[in-house]
């Protein structure tokens, strides 16, 4: 009879998805988890309704982390509105999320810097149609 694995730092994973009011770095090895627990962060904040799709910022280094981080935030979202153990209020933020999930900031940290720059192009210094 075979033990399922439980990571030596399953403590710390369990604190990044839950204490949602906490700040926390993370640092890890690659193929670690730690896409897994950012995407488990995000989808809990707007499951319990302290942030919304628009007031995230995820921002990573490459178009194809980015890509990925975005499908799988939508895919947990879409799994919460459709699981039985979730219940109605929580499922309804869900909704709410992937209705406005083109507004997600899920981007690579140039795709944010420009974006920034485009919003607000006269405080930055730069003509207004940069």
């Amino acid at each position: 009879m075979s033990q399922e694995f439980k990571p030596s730092d399953t403590k710390y994973r369990t604190r990044i998805e839950q204490e949602l009011d906490a700040t926390f770095f993370v640092e890890a090895g690659a193929g670690t988890g730690k896409t897994k627990e950012l995407v488990d962060r995000i989808t809990n904040l707007m499951a319990t309704g302290q942030a919304t799709i628009d007031r995230i910022a995820a921002i990573t280094f490459t178009e194809a982390a980015a890509a990925e981080l975005r499908d799988r935030v939508r895919t947990e979202l879409e799994k919460f509105t459709n699981a039985k153990s979730i219940d109605d209020a929580r499922k309804g933020k869900c909704q709410t999320a992937l209705a406005h999930f083109d507004d997600a900031n899920i981007q690579t940290l140039h795709s944010f810097a420009a974006s920034l720059l485009r919003e607000r192009p006269i405080e930055a210094g730069l003509p207004p149609n940069f």
